[in-house]
């Protein structure tokens, strides 16, 4: 099957070879065996995880209609992958794969008054070398998802990332730390929970950063596809 929704993204400086980069949703019903292999490599590559014969890192929180998970392509090629999981109010099945790691997440599920979402799975090739380049494929990947968010009018974020991120989403996005890092699966890395409102301020953040401008006809185009995916109304509520 293929995605049900492929986006062209605006060029970047790198010149059009590198620059220009489509980025791909995938509901749990399609085909993503190309962003689920560009995990595995990450993973392995970077030692949370031994090689598996089927080539693809996944869980069961991959599998759930409350997920989509976008891959970022280049030239063809899937270059970075991110995973969102979204949390309906009222929803007693588990959603949020953050949930059983960190107790703090209860608290941010009691008060929901719309669709919680987390940020998670975020995988760069690893034979990407260039420093640079992959500080811009991480944020594109942030940009992907928090337009995805946009779309969707969540109200509420999580993101899960390795503390070596941290100061990028506190600087650039406002987040706040919920609480210890804790081991975050696969692996022994410590991963840290942030948190925050999708609120005005985030949207007047996101809007004066030239990188992370979001293009109108994009979220336009996420808000009629992105409900399909996941069977989900924008702005769900209690």
């Amino acid at each position: 099957m293929k995605p049900q929704t492929k986006l062209e993204d605006a060029p970047w400086d790198e010149g059009q070879s590198d620059g220009v980069v489509s980025t791909c949703w995938y509901s749990a019903s399609d085909n993503r065996r190309e962003a689920l292999a560009l995990r595995h490599r990450g993973y392995v590559r970077a030692g949370l995880i031994e090689p598996s014969p089927f080539g693809i890192y996944t869980d069961a929180y991959d599998d759930f209609k409350t997920t989509v998970v976008a891959a970022l392509f280049r030239r063809g090629a899937c270059i970075a992958t991110l995973r969102l999981s979204f949390y309906v109010p009222g929803a007693t099945a588990p959603s949020l794969p953050c949930e059983k790691v960190y107790p703090e997440v209860q608290r941010v599920k009691d008060g929901a008054q719309g669709l919680v979402v987390e940020l998670s799975r975020l995988s760069i090739d690893p034979d990407i070398t260039n420093t640079r380049y992959r500080a811009r494929l991480y944020a594109a990947a942030i940009r992907a998802g928090v337009t995805a968010c946009i779309a969707m009018d969540a109200k509420h974020l999580l993101v899960a990332t390795q503390t070596k991120w941290r100061k990028f989403y506190e600087h650039v996005l406002d987040f706040k730390v919920m609480g210890p890092p804790q081991f975050y699966p696969p692996g022994d890395v410590p991963v840290v929970l942030l948190e925050r409102a999708l609120d005005d301020a985030l949207k007047r953040r996101v809007a004066k950063n030239m990188f992370f401008k979001i293009d109108t006809a994009e979220l336009q185009d996420l808000r009629t596809r992105l409900p399909a995916l996941l069977g989900i109304e924008p702005g769900n509520g209690a």
